[in-house]
C-alpha cells in the first residue's frame, strides 16, 4: 500500500481517505479529525459509523458524512468506512454478517490508533445499527447511538422480501447461446438472492437473521434509540427491555428518517435537528481537553485489489477540491490506451447504483485501462457547486468537473486521451464532454433521459412532465389491471395522450430527416442532436449507446435519430445496444453483469487492448 503521511497540523485539514483493514480486502474510510473546524480542544473520543445496507446505504451516503462532520467541530474524531463487499471497499468471501461484524471491530481499532483514542462510540442506522449493537460490548463501546434499529434481525429480513415482492423488475431470462442479451418473452422473477440490486442470499438472511437486540446481553454503557417516523418499530419495546439492567437509556422520536430515506438520492434531507440531538446527547459524556501536540498520522491512499483473477491497483485521489477512486492494472497506467472517467448517476456517489461503477472500474482495470470514478460538486465528499448546492444532479459544474478531472490526468499520468462513461445525468455530461473535448475518444451512454439542459430547469418538474417509454405503454396496454387503473382515475390519461402525441409527431419528422437524407448526402437536414453525433463520429469519436428497452431513453434517442437510430447511419463507431427486463438503472444483477461485460469487450475491441497487452 501507499502510505501518505501527515503532521499535526495537516490533522486540521478536511476529511480524508484512506484504506484499512486486511491487506488481501481492504476497507476505505474517511477519517475526520476532531481538530478540524472551529472546535479548540478534543474529547479523546472515536466515533464509528456503521452505515445500513444496499440502496439505503445509498440515499444516506449524504447524511453520514454531515453527521462526521458536525461530529468533529464537536471535538470527536470519526471514521465513516465501507463494509466489505460494499461502497468502493474490495470483494471479501465469507458469511456477510461475520465479515461486516469483524469490519467494525477493524474500524473502531484503526481510529484508536490513528486519533489516539481510547473511548471508542457506535453510530448505527438500521442494519447498521443492529450490527454495531453485536458488537459493542466485545469492543468496549463507551456509548451506541442508533437510528431507526432493526431490532430484529429476522423482521428487518421480512420488512425487505416484501418490499423486494412488490417490485415489477423481471430478472435475467435463460440466453440462448450465441446472442449478448435477454430474448423476449423468457422473463423470470428476481431470484430471493438479490434486493435493489445487491446480493441478498439465502446464507446472508439467515446470518442476519441470528441477530436480536432483545436477546443480546444488554450493553453496559450509555444508548440513546432514536425511532423512525415514518411507520412503527420495535424502538419502544427495545427500551423497555434494555431498561431493566441498563439505566443509561435515552429514547427520542424526533421527525427526520424518512425525509432522508427517500427512493433517490437527490431527494434526500439531510436531518440536521436529529444529528444536533445526536452531537447534544453525546457531547456532554466526554468533556474536552486541550490539544495536545499530534503525533504523525500514516494514512493508506494506495490499495491492491484482486478482481477478476486479476491484481488492480487503487489510488484515492483529491484534485480541485473533487474526491475520486483511480483504478490502474497491476502493471500501471498504459499510455496507449485513452483513461476512462465515470461520472455520477443522478446524486448517487462515485460507487454506482448496485456498485455499477466500482465493479465496472475494476473490470476495465483488470483488462488494462485505467479509469477515474469520482464525485462531480455537490456529490459525495466533494465541494459543494458553485452556488453552494448539494445534490443538485444537473448543476453547471459538471461539464467543469469533468474538464478538471481530464487536466488532473494529463499532469499526474501525461494521459492524452480519453473515455467519458455515465448513466442518466452521467451520460448527459458524458455528451458535453464529448462535444467539447477533442481528445474524448470514446463515449459511453447509458440511458440518457437529457440532450438539453436550460439552466433553472428542475429535475421535479421533468419528472413530472416525463411518461415511460412508448414500450411500456404498448405492453401495458394489453394488461387487464391498467384499464382498471385508468376507469378507477389512478392513470394521467391526458398527459399520457399528449405526450405520445407529441413522440408521434417527432417520429414523422425523423421519417421525413431520413428520406431525404437517403438521396442527399448532407448532415444540414439532421436534426441537432443528430448533426453533432455525426460530427463526433466523424472526428474518430467511438460511441456506445446501451439502453433498457423499457426506459424513456428509448424514445429520446428515437425522437432525434429515428428507430434504431436510422439517422446515425451505418458507421461502426456509433454502436445502439438495447435489451429488455431491467429499468434505468439496471437494478436487477443480471443486468449489471450483462452492461459490465458488454462495455468491457467492446471497449477492448475498439481500443485493441489484447494488441496493446502484447506490445507491453
Amino acid at each position: 500500500m501507499q502510505v501518505q503521511r501527515h503532521s499535526g497540523k495537516e490533522k486540521l485539514s478536511t476529511p480524508q481517505a484512506f484504506w484499512f483493514g486486511e491487506a488481501h480486502a481492504p476497507l476505505l474510510g474517511w477519517y475526520h479529525s476532531a481538530h478540524q473546524g472551529d472546535h479548540s480542544g478534543s474529547r479523546k473520543c472515536g466515533v464509528v459509523l456503521c452505515p445500513p445496507f444496499g440502496h439505503e446505504y445509498m440515499v444516506s451516503y449524504l447524511s453520514y458524512k454531515h453527521l462526521a462532520n458536525m461530529l468533529a467541530k464537536a471535538g470527536f474524531d470519526v471514521l465513516f468506512f465501507d463494509y466489505n463487499n460494499s461502497g468502493d471497499s474490495a470483494q471479501a468471501e465469507g458469511d456477510r454478517v461475520a465479515l461486516w461484524q469483524a469490519n467494525i471491530r477493524a474500524a473502531a481499532t484503526r481510529l484508536r490508533h490513528i486519533a489516539d483514542v481510547n473511548q471508542i462510540c457506535l453510530f448505527g442506522l438500521r442494519l447498521g445499527a443492529l450490527l454495531a449493537a453485536s458488537v459493542a460490548t466485545e469492543i468496549d463501546a463507551a456509548a451506541l447511538i442508533m437510528l431507526a434499529p432493526a431490532v430484529s434481525g429476522r423482521a428487518y429480513c421480512r420488512e425487505l422480501q416484501v418490499l423486494r415482492n412488490m417490485s415489477a423488475l423481471q430478472a435475467a431470462p435463460q440466453t440462448p447461446a450465441g446472442t449478448s442479451a435477454p430474448q423476449e418473452g423468457s422473463e423470470r422473477q428476481v431470484s430471493d438472492d438479490e434486493l435493489t440490486g445487491y446480493e441478498f442470499s439465502a446464507a446472508t438472511r439467515g446470518s442476519i437473521a441470528k441477530l436480536d437486540m432483545l436477546k443480546m446481553p444488554v450493553p453496559a454503557m450509555p444508548v440513546l434509540v432514536i425511532a423512525r417516523d415514518d411507520v412503527p418499530g420495535q424502538e419502544e419495546k427495545l427500551i423497555a427491555s434494555w431498561s431493566q439492567t441498563n439505566t443509561h437509556l435515552h429514547f427520542s422520536s424526533g421527525p427526520g428518517y424518512a425525509a432522508m430515506m427517500q427512493a433517490d438520492a437527490h431527494e434526500t434531507k439531510v436531518p440536521d435537528e436529529l444529528w444536533q440531538e445526536v452531537t447534544a446527547w453525546l457531547s456532554p459524556l466526554f468533556d474536552s481537553q486541550p490539544v495536545s501536540p499530534s503525533k504523525e498520522i500514516h494514512l493508506e491512499t494506495s490499495a491492491t485489489l484482486d478482481s477478476q483473477n486479476s491484481a488492480v491497483v487503487e489510488k484515492l485521489v483529491r484534485f480541485d477540491e473533487l474526491v475520486g477512486v483511480l483504478s490502474l492494472p497491476s502493471r500501471g497506467y498504459m499510455q496507449q490506451l485513452p483513461v476512462v472517467l465515470l461520472i455520477n448517476i443522478g446524486a448517487n456517489h462515485r460507487v454506482g447504483n448496485h456498485q455499477l461503477y466500482v465493479n465496472l472500474a475494476r473490470s476495465l482495470a483488470a483488462a488494462g485501462f485505467t479509469v477515474l470514478r469520482f464525485d462531480k460538486s455537490g456529490i459525495g465528499y466533494s465541494k459543494t457547486t458553485t452556488d453552494g448546492k448539494e445534490n443538485d444532479v444537473y448543476a453547471n459544474d459538471g461539464l467543469a468537473d469533468m474538464q478538471t478531472a481530464m487536466q488532473f490526468l494529463r499532469t499526474t499520468l501525461g494521459a492524452e486521451s480519453f473515455i467519458a462513461g455515465g448513466l442518466c445525468s452521467g451520460a448527459y455530461f458524458c455528451y458535453l464532454a464529448g462535444l467539447s473535448e477533442p481528445q474524448m475518444k470514446g463515449l459511453i451512454l447509458m440511458n440518457q433521459l437529457v440532450y438539453h439542459w436550460n439552466e433553472g430547469d428542475s429535475l421535479e418538474v421533468r419528472q413530472k412532465k416525463s411518461i415511460k417509454s412508448t414500450h411500456f405503454y404498448a405492453k401495458a396496454v394489453r394488461n387487464l389491471d391498467t384499464w382498471k387503473r385508468l376507469l378507477r382515475g389512478q392513470i394521467q390519461f391526458r398527459q399520457i395522450f399528449i405526450k405520445m402525441s407529441q413522440r408521434i409527431t417527432k417520429r414523422l419528422h425523423i421519417l421525413s430527416q431520413a428520406f431525404i437524407t437517403k438521396f442527399v448526402e448532407s448532415h444540414h437536414f439532421l436534426g441537432k442532436v443528430a448533426r453533432q453525433f455525426r460530427q463526433m463520429e466523424a472526428r474518430g469519436t467511438e460511441i456506445l449507446m446501451i439502453m433498457d428497452a423499457g426506459d424513456s431513453s428509448v424514445d429520446l434517442m428515437t425522437e432525434n435519430f429515428g428507430r434504431h437510430g436510422m439517422l446515425l447511419g451505418k458507421s461502426p463507431r456509433i454502436r445502439l445496444e438495447i435489451f429488455k427486463g431491467s429499468d434505468h438503472t439496471f437494478t436487477p444483477q443480471w443486468a449489471q453483469q450483462h452492461v459490465i461485460e458488454l462495455i468491457t469487450t467492446h471497449l477492448i475491441k475498439r481500443f485493441q487492448v489484447d494488441s496493446v497487452n502484447a506490445e507491453k
